[in-house]
């Protein structure tokens, strides 16, 4: 259910989105029995974590932060931390409109990091004239292709936004995503080997201030960050 304050969505200055992650179904495991039952264990136990997730983006004219709900009793912690893992929630962004710059915030080896780089899809979005209705909001689909790389080799898969150009200004959405004419309702991550899709719970508009507050961390780039899990790595399996 859909609350709305303003009928004219012009005079909106902050508001709030709450989704739910919608998690798709692996694909068939490999035939190696062992591997088979421990990835497919970890998905089924991870996957009513993230059932029972919700993701919120509080947002103004000029910055929006997305974040994980806080409130949420966690009773077997190691599955947990792996479902806020696998749907991009054990992070926090903020996006800034005008430079359409994004920061994520994320804890590595007891310690703040943050990465900045540009709002994901930005001037990468193909708008086209499909349509549908999301809680009584005309909202139109958008597609960018993004490409992510493991020790597998590169992977292309496809991001689908719908968004709401009733709601102006606000090119904001979940997991750093944006910079389209309109805020984004849902959105679609079709990666072959962990589809997902973000989709709107609710939605409030209001003209007092939401607290918005600006991260903080010590600044590294993605590549370096991903150097000292490479070099935590080999240091375990050399102690093994």
């Amino acid at each position: 259910m859909v609350f709305i304050v303003f009928p004219t969505y012009g005079q909106i200055n902050f508001g709030e989105v709450e989704y739910a992650i919608v998690l798709g179904e692996l694909p068939e495991p490999e035939p190696e029995p062992d591997k088979k039952d421990v990835i497919h264990r970890m998905f089924e136990v991870s996957q009513q974590y993230v059932e029972r997730m919700t993701a919120i983006l509080k947002f103004d004219r000029s910055k929006a932060l997305f974040k994980l709900k806080d409130g949420m009793a966690v009773d077997r912690k190691p599955y947990y931390n792996f479902s806020k893992v696998m749907v991009g929630l054990d992070k926090v962004y903020l996006t800034e409109a005008d430079s359409n710059k994004l920061v994520i915030r994320k804890e590595a080896f007891n310690e703040w990091y943050i990465i900045k780089e540009k709002t994901k899809g930005t001037g990468e979005w193909k708008i086209s004239s499909a349509y549908k209705m999301i809680d009584g909001f005309k909202v139109f689909k958008a597609t960018t292709t993004e490409v992510t790389e493991n020790s597998k080799g590169k992977f292309k898969y496809e991001v689908v936004a719908w968004f709401a150009p009733e709601i102006p200004f606000f090119g904001y959405g979940p997991v750093g995503y944006g910079g389209l004419p309109g805020l984004i309702l849902e959105l679609q991550i079709n990666r072959s080997y962990l589809p997902m899709t973000y989709k709107l719970k609710s939605i409030k508009f209001s003209n007092k201030a939401l607290e918005i507050k600006y991260l903080e961390g010590k600044e590294i780039s993605r590549e370096a960050l991903d150097a000292l899990y490479k070099k935590a790595t080999a240091n375990i399996i050399k102690s093994k």
